[in-house]
Parts: structure tokens; sequence; C-alpha cells
């Protein structure tokens, strides 16, 4: 054979080969179960319903405190037990899950979590005492903390890497869109209805969920049935719940009170023993290995920040509009619709831009509104307008709408399906952290600064609170502004990982 003819031959294989490179799938994509599109509907009904009135859930009672506090005879610091408590279930039972999602199937997970979810909304909407009332939205709280997981876990099964982002952008509208909507919508009830039927009116809609649940929903993770370790659950118990209790207790007991310091101090000691408990053991209840993969742990850190960011303003920016502005709560409230609204439109979006485009420029052209917003909110005044308000918030959204979604799915697709419900259930404890961290820190900010404020007068009129308040309020944004920078400078190390046709 020829010299010529050898070239022509090894072309032709290297051609070939170079093809077959191109269109092999990856491991992972031909161990992904192929769902048609009305299937995946189906799956996610259920599932995107249960977690919108669970994560509504979360907020709605933020506008009824007033109501609660002359109903059931308890004071704003007692009240707000009502919310704290449910944040800290969620916290502790987010990294349980994935060692649950590894023992049970999706439906049968999804169900425990709706019966608990539907009992306490139930004991919520009859409760006459305050007990009762803390009780059962321990019990919702409970579902919650199951259902997140559960949602997020099923998207990444049922879903090839290239259709993940749009999917996932519905689930993170969810979970980003809920508990903006909540304070609206508890305003508008309580106009016309007493606080009771805030819990009465989800029932016939979590009731639907499950048996949507029952009809459409198998078992979607593989399950591996690991040995249960009581320890780590215990470890894990005192770990996230003691430093959440203890950041949620910050904005009304301060940093260096007994009741915030010690359980702060014990939670990061359970989460030390956690984590070198699961590096000793051989099926760890969560595995923190997927730390070791660079882009997961950089996607964690800047989801991280970046929700510290819209629960805090959700709070400062009505607290500044009815203490500064004289606005009514109703107003207020419902000046916050709009920027919710605006991310049930652009989540989505932002998950189909990720399957084209990747996450990088997405996150990046994010973090720019967010910082355009924060900038804006530093130099708000007493004759700053509603509408301008408005604007800020929506802007604000906006950045928060396009940096979550592909974030989170480029994060979990650094992942072997081996991990991922592991990896699901550290993102969602990162992001209830921040939630606690954030409101605390930026709260806490914004009250320490009205306090000094008011220290330097010696009878203060309405005028010079108002003043406070917004002496506060721009405090808070300026240390926001300093965060969301901190998050667009690390977005610039993104990558979208390639991954190899012998990954598993």
């Amino acid at each position: 054979m020829t010299k010529n003819n050898i070239d022509i031959c090894e072309g032709n294989f290297i051609k070939k080969a170079n093809k077959e490179a191109i269109v092999k799938p990856t491991i992972e994509q031909q161990n992904t179960p192929k769902y048609t599109r009305k299937q995946q509907i189906l799956i996610m009904l259920p599932l995107l319903i249960g977690g919108f009135i669970a994560l509504l859930n979360e907020t709605i009672l933020n506008v009824a405190f007033p109501n609660l506090m002359s109903s059931l005879g308890v004071s704003l610091g007692t009240v707000q037990w009502l919310g704290t408590a449910y944040l800290l279930i969620i916290g502790i039972l987010v990294p349980v899950t994935a060692f649950l999602i590894k023992t049970f199937s999706t439906k049968k997970l999804y169900l425990f979590a709706m019966i608990f979810f539907t009992v306490g909304t139930t004991l919520c909407g009859i409760s006459q005492n305050f007990t009762l009332l803390l009780i059962s939205r321990i019990l919702q709280g409970v579902g919650t903390g199951m259902l997140l997981p559960i949602m997020m876990d099923t998207v990444m099964a049922i879903f090839p890497p290239a259709k993940r982002g749009a999917a996932m952008g519905i689930s993170m509208m969810v979970v980003i869109a809920a508990p903006g909507v909540g304070p609206t919508l508890s305003g508008y009830v309580l106009k016309y209805l007493d606080w009771h039927w805030l819990f009465f009116i989800m029932l016939p809609i979590a009731v639907v969920a499950s048996v949507l649940g029952i009809l459409y929903l198998k078992s979607y993770s593989t399950l591996t049935k690991p040995k249960i370790d009581i320890f780590s659950i215990l470890f894990s118990t005192i770990g996230f719940g003691g430093l959440i209790f203890g950041l949620a207790s910050i904005e009304t007991l301060g940093l260096w009170n007994v009741a915030t310091f010690i359980p702060l101090l014990c939670g990061l000691a359970g989460l030390f023993i956690f984590s070198k408990r699961q590096s000793a053991l051989q099926q760890p209840m969560l595995e923190l290995r997927v730390f070791g993969y660079p882009m997961f742990l950089l996607g964690t850190i800047i989801l991280f920040l970046s929700f510290l960011i819209p629960f805090a303003t959700n709070i400062i920016l009505p607290t500044y509009m009815q203490n500064a502005l004289d606005i009514n709560v109703g107003t207020a409230g419902l000046a916050m619709l709009p920027g919710s609204l605006m991310m049930v439109f652009v989540i989505p979006l932002s998950g189909r831009l990720f399957d084209k485009i990747g996450a990088k420029p997405i996150v990046i052209a994010g973090f720019i509104p967010l910082i355009v917003s924060m900038f804006f909110l530093t130099r708000i005044s007493n004759t700053t307008a509603l509408s301008t308000l408005i604007a800020f918030h929506i802007l604000m959204c906006i950045g928060i709408a396009l940096i979550i979604t592909p974030l989170q799915t480029n994060s979990l697709n650094q992942l072997p399906k081996k991990y991922m419900a592991h990896g699901v259930a550290i993102l969602n404890t990162s992001q209830q952290i921040a939630a606690a961290f954030g409101s605390s820190l930026f709260i806490g900010l914004m009250g320490a600064r009205y306090v000094k404020y008011l220290a330097r007068i010696e009878k203060p009129d309405l005028i010079q609170r108002h003043l406070a308040t917004i002496e506060g309020a721009t405090t808070s944004f300026s240390v926001a502004l300093v965060v969301v920078l901190t998050g667009l400078l690390l977005s610039f190390f993104i990558k979208r990982r390639q991954r190899t046709a012998f990954e598993n």
C-alpha cells in the first residue's frame, strides 16, 4: 500500500473515530431514563404544587403577626417563633432527606411529606392557642423540609443534562416566587377573613397535590438503602439546628446574648463533628466529597451570597416604607408583588438560556441589575417615591432570577449521579442558612444603626425616627452592595464542565 493510501485510510479512521466520539452519549445520559414531555409534566405537577404551597407558608404569617398577637395574647418576640421554628425544622430536615431519598421511593417520601404538611395545616387552621399553633407549624416544616429536596432530585433524575436548565428554572420559580407572594396573599385574606383562613384556603390544594402524587409519581432515584447512623442524625440536628436558631436570634437578642451565642457555638461544634463522622463512614448520611468538585464548591458559595439578599430585602423595604414613608402595611405588601411576578417570567427564561449558553454569562448578567439596585437603594431618602422603590425591587428580582437557576443547575451538573441527592441537600441547606443569616445580618445592622442614630438625640420626634430608619436601611444596603460585588467577582471563575464518555 502506498504512503498516500495509508494517509487516506488513517484520515478516514480518525474522522470516523471523531464522529463516534462526538455522538457517543455519556454514561450518565445512557443511565438517564427517557420520559416523554407529557410524562415529565405529570411527574413534576404534584411536586410543583406541593412545593409552592409549602414555601408560601414560609412567609404567609409575616403580615399576620399583629392579628396573632391580639388573638392569642402573646408578644412580638413570642409570635416570631412561628416563623423561626418553621425555618429551623426545614434546615434540620434537608440534610436528613439526602439519606431518605436513597432509602424510600419518591412516591412514598412525597406522600409522607404531604401527610405531615396537610395535618400540620389542618391543625394550624383550628388552633385556638399559641402552643398548638407552634406545634402545627413544626409539622408543616417537616413536610416542607422534605418536599424541596425531593423536587430538585426528581428534576435531575428525569431530565437529561441538556434539558435540566429549563426544568430547574420552573422549580426555582416556585422556590423564589412563592415566599414573595406570601405576604401579599396574606394581606388580602386578612382584609376580609380571620387569620385561620390563611391555612384553610391551602387545604384543598394540598389534597389535590397528594392525589396527583398518588396517580403519577414512582421512584426516580437509585435506592441504595444506606445504613442509618443515629449519631450522624444527632450531630446534624445539633449542627444545622443550632446554627439556624442562633442566626435567627441575632436580630432580636444580639450576637453576644447567651441564648444566641451558645446555640451558635453548639451548632458549629455539631457541624464539625458531623463532617468528621461523614468522612469516616463508608455510607455517609451526607456525602461531603461533593465539595471536592471545584465548580460545585464555587457555585455553593455564590448561591449562598445571592440568597442573603432577597429574604432580607423583602423585610427591610416594607419596614422602610411603613416607618419612614408612612405607607400602610397593605400597600407595602402589595409593593413587593411586581418584583415577585417578574421572577415568575425571568426564572424559566434563565433556565432555557442556560441550556443554550451555559451559566457564566447569565450569572454575570444577573449580578449587574442586582448591583445597580443595591447601589441606588443605598441612596434612598424620605423623598424617594414609592414607584422608585418598586422599580429598584423589580431590578433586584430580575438579577436574582438570572443568577439562581443557571448557577444551581451548573453546580449539580458537576456531580456524578451517585452524589446528586447529596448535592441537592447541601444546596437546599445552604439556602436555608443564607435566609436565616441574611435576615439576621441585614435587619440587625438596620436596627443597630437606628438605635445609634437616635442615641445622639435627647427627645427624638417622628421625623427623626424616620431619618433613623432611613439611616439603618441605607447601612444594610451598603453591606448588601459589598456582598453582591463579591458574588460578581467570583462568578468570573465559573466553568461549564465537559463530561467524558467514561464518567459515571
